[in-house]
């Protein structure tokens, strides 16, 4: 898509095409963020940890809440337990939140794993695209393994460089759409 589409299909559902300045300032603050959460891996994963643990705590909460007004006692158990669960990791990832970003890495490793010996199952088994599914299983595999396997450390590098290319390509999307706005005709 070329920036004046890009930039038409932003003003038709975005009627701020004037103010393309302030876009442009948060995709470089964007920028700058991912730069630094990539060359900051231990600040990036304390800061991941941090919220990490959060999330969780506020997770239980809901679960908790969801788990007393269930219909069902074991319903009611489930959310519960799981609400208590949540809220021990959130916890224990607020008072040590690089091992709460190790720990994250680690369970992005398990679910990549399991997700490629599930991707390899349908290339082997499935009616289509084949070759495709056995490939994404064994990059998945050999990437969950790296995950699972590995120091905490290289965790904490995998956490960096996830938040770090997610800002940093957001970054590069909005400011070349605040560049593409700045063309257009104010509304």
């Amino acid at each position: 898509m070329n920036d004046d589409k890009l930039a038409n299909l932003w003003s038709v559902t975005h009627p701020v095409s004037g103010k393309w300045g302030w876009i442009l300032i948060y995709g470089l603050l964007l920028i700058a963020f991912g730069i630094f959460a990539l060359l900051n891996p231990l600040s990036t994963g304390l800061a991941a940890g941090l919220v990490f643990g959060v999330a969780l705590v506020a997770y239980g909460v809901f679960a908790i809440a969801a788990g007393i007004s269930a219909l069902t006692t074991g319903a009611k158990v489930l959310e519960i337990l799981l609400g208590v669960i949540a809220i021990l990791a959130g916890v224990f990832s607020l008072f040590d939140p690089l091992q709460g970003a190790a720990s994250l890495a680690w369970a992005m490793g398990f679910w990549l794993v399991v997700s490629g010996i599930s991707q390899l199952g349908y290339g082997i088994t499935g009616a289509y695209h084949k070759a495709w599914r056995v490939l994404l299983g064994v990059l998945d595999i050999a990437l969950g393994a790296y995950l699972v396997f590995s120091g905490p450390v290289s965790g904490l590098v995998f956490v960096a460089a996830i938040v770090g290319f997610s800002f940093l390509f957001r970054g590069l999307f909005l400011t070349t759409l605040a560049f593409a706005l700045r063309r257009q005709p104010a509304a």
